[in-house]
């Protein structure tokens, strides 16, 4: 029986309070969200606590806490807790470098979910479960496609949802990293915080396996690649 994910639990419950507090205290999200001018003037608690609030409404706030819960969940059980934080952290860490380069106002647990988006499109590369990677890609489409808000857009991600999610167990292993790299650059050029998180991601995962770890077919532990 695989262990109970509790980092994903965590998260979740950390992000899922103020969220939802802050539709009966609206202010909770102007005080918490990011603003690079209070960040430089001293107020760097906002580097963390912009992560733990939205500023999407509604949609946004479902749409984030439904993928961190499904993301998250499946993402720690293929590749554990450790390397899950790592790509969560990875993806704050480099979103946040990224809303303070595009001085980017606002918040959203979106940069910590394309963490682990490009973090486990890595690790499908590497053998694991390539569903959580599969639903990453699907996320990081659908946070390319918010940004054009065109109908046709919508329909393509459908279809390439589809398609991604169906097919996971016979597309190369290296597709899921394609997609987090060429809608990764894209948002960079964009001017896109979510792009630098998700080029975060992949960087967090290139990291957990610069050992050239590979998982074990019967037991999905890790072992030394072979020479």
């Amino acid at each position: 029986m695989r262990p109970f994910p509790r980092v994903t639990a965590i998260v979740f419950l950390l992000t899922a309070v103020p969220s939802l507090l802050q539709f009966a205290y609206p202010s909770l999200e102007t005080s918490l969200r990011r603003d690079p001018a209070l960040i430089a003037d001293g107020q760097l608690w906002r580097l963390v606590t912009s992560s733990l609030v939205q500023d999407s409404g509604v949609p946004g706030t479902v749409s984030n806490l439904g993928f961190l819960l499904v993301l998250g969940w499946l993402a720690e059980r293929a590749v554990g807790p450790g390397r899950w934080l790592l790509y969560f952290l990875g993806g704050v860490a480099l979103g946040q470098a990224g809303g303070l380069l595009f001085d980017t106002v606002g918040a959203g647990s979106s940069i910590g979910l394309c963490g682990l988006a490009g973090g486990t499109a890595v690790a499908a590369w590497h053998g694991r479960d390539p569903l959580p990677a599969a639903i990453g890609a699907v996320y990081a489409l659908a946070v390319a496609t918010s940004a054009v808000d065109a109908l046709w857009s919508y329909v393509a991600l459908a279809v390439l949802a589809g398609l991604l999610i169906s097919r996971r167990g016979r597309a190369p292993r290296w597709t899921y990293c394609l997609v987090a790299l060429i809608v990764g650059v894209g948002l960079t050029m964009a001017a896109d915080l979510h792009g630098t998180a998700l080029l975060g991601g992949i960087a967090a995962g290139g990291l957990a396996y610069r050992s050239r770890l590979r998982p074990s077919p019967q037991l999905g532990a890790d072992v030394p690649d072979a020479v």
